[in-house]
């Protein structure tokens, strides 16, 4: 089994799901007393978003780049961010550590390719919605397009996610808001939702919607169990 080095942080929700998920699918597939072999970093949430709020990437970066570096010197084997937003730095991440790092949009755009769709709707903060590290790389990697929302909708949504579900509530209010935004993707011909901010999966379920959802967390944890079995 591969060592894993999880760089988390961005809710402390949000890593503990990335912890217990990893491990529930190791043991599922190795045996019932099976664990993952891991590092876990758990950087400062209110420093964390405030530089991502300023829009401070290389600041961002570098936390998680001298993170990174401690566990792979203890002997991680590929570094895991534990949140969609964290991703918008993972190419700086990557050209400065030694080892893969285990992009969520790869298994995530593998799997809504798998599941036959050619049209998904993403609901998350706005470097989520607006970034290249999500969208880009799905439609340039698997031919999935992906519906955003229009400018005033994204600027909702995200006020939503880091005034309420940072925080770890939402609104009844704020809820609804997501479905609305939601909704009106759907009738634009997606035929799938993307969770695009790892802590909306408390909030919206398939019931709500009635299409597909692709909750990040698990589908990026599933995949990176696997790679640590894979010989």
């Amino acid at each position: 089994m591969k060592t894993l080095g999880l760089l988390g942080g961005m809710t402390y929700e949000s890593t503990s799901l990335y912890y217990n998920l990893i491990n529930q699918h190791v043991r599922a597939m190795v045996s019932p007393r099976s664990s993952a072999v891991l590092f876990m970093y758990s950087a400062d949430q209110e420093k964390m978003l405030q530089l991502a709020a300023a829009d401070d990437w290389d600041g961002f970066a570098e936390i998680y780049i001298h993170a990174a570096n401690a566990l792979i010197s203890g002997g991680a084997q590929a570094i895991v961010l534990c949140a969609l937003l964290a991703h918008k730095a993972s190419s700086r991440i990557e050209a400065r550590v030694g080892v893969p790092l285990l992009h969520l949009s790869d298994f995530l755009g593998a799997e809504v390719k798998a599941r036959g769709i050619e049209k998904v709707a993403i609901l998350g903060t706005k470097a989520a919605m607006e970034g290249e590290f999500v969208k880009d790389r799905i439609r340039e990697k698997f031919g999935v397009e992906v519906l955003v929302p229009n400018a005033e909708d994204r600027e909702r949504v995200n006020t939503g996610i880091f005034n309420e579900l940072t925080t770890g509530k939402v609104s009844p209010e704020t809820k609804e808001k997501f479905l609305s935004v939601t909704r009106s993707l759907l009738d634009l011909g997606a035929t799938g939702l993307i969770l695009g901010s790892t802590d909306l999966g408390f909030v919206i379920r398939e019931e709500d919607i009635g299409v597909p959802i692709f909750d990040t967390a698990k589908i990026h944890a599933l995949g990176v169990a696997k790679w640590a079995l894979r010989e």
